[in-house]
């Protein structure tokens, strides 16, 4: 049922944009923070961190803001697109603190837009087979989502430059988010 609504493939779409996001973070955050910011360890741990703090009061605000407005599309389009958008940013920075501040800042903003991407996949997949598209739309974003690290560290390698495999989060972030632009409307 749901693999025929082009709805359900723009959820898929940015799901699997998300999760470009999530596994690139996850896999580069370190290696990162060390080798292009200079952190020692002790910093390293906090700010290897804090995205993640971030990520669960963006979790908390972008369900509120969602529920109070009744517009999931749009809260989701400003997360992705703001952490995809932040992280530019991030590259253009040469302060290592504010440029740790600022990714962290970069994953609170797509914390926002997770709990909306599932209160969305709800209202488009038919109820009967809700856990199927669940399923479906989680399970192809996650296999997406695992090539982010190979490809940032291809990119990286290629290039010789950590900011361009940073790129990858900031395509991700404008691509994925672009998929709620039809959505907006409605829901």
């Amino acid at each position: 049922l749901f693999l025929r609504d082009w709805r359900f493939w723009m959820v898929l779409l940015f799901n699997s944009a998300c999760l470009i996001y999530l596994w690139g973070l996850n896999a580069w955050l370190p290696t990162y923070l060390q080798t292009v910011r200079h952190f020692d360890l002790k910093s390293l741990g906090f700010f290897a961190s804090l995205p993640f703090v971030l990520m669960f009061f963006g979790e908390l605000a972008g369900g509120y803001v969602s529920d109070r407005i009744g517009r999931r599309a749009i809260v989701c389009f400003i997360g992705l697109f703001g952490a995809g958008a932040l992280i530019y940013v991030v590259s253009l920075m040469a302060d290592p603190y504010a440029a740790a501040l600022v990714l962290a800042l970069s994953a609170g903003f797509w914390g926002a837009a997770l709990p909306p991407l599932f209160a969305l996949a709800a209202q488009i997949i038919p109820p009967s087979v809700t856990a199927s598209g669940v399923g479906v739309y989680n399970g192809v974003g996650n296999l997406i989502g695992a090539s982010s690290p190979l490809l940032m560290g291809w990119i990286i390698a290629a290039v010789g430059s950590f900011n361009a495999g940073l790129m990858v989060l900031v395509l991700a972030g404008v691509i994925g988010a672009c998929a709620m632009l039809p959505l907006i409307r409605r829901y």
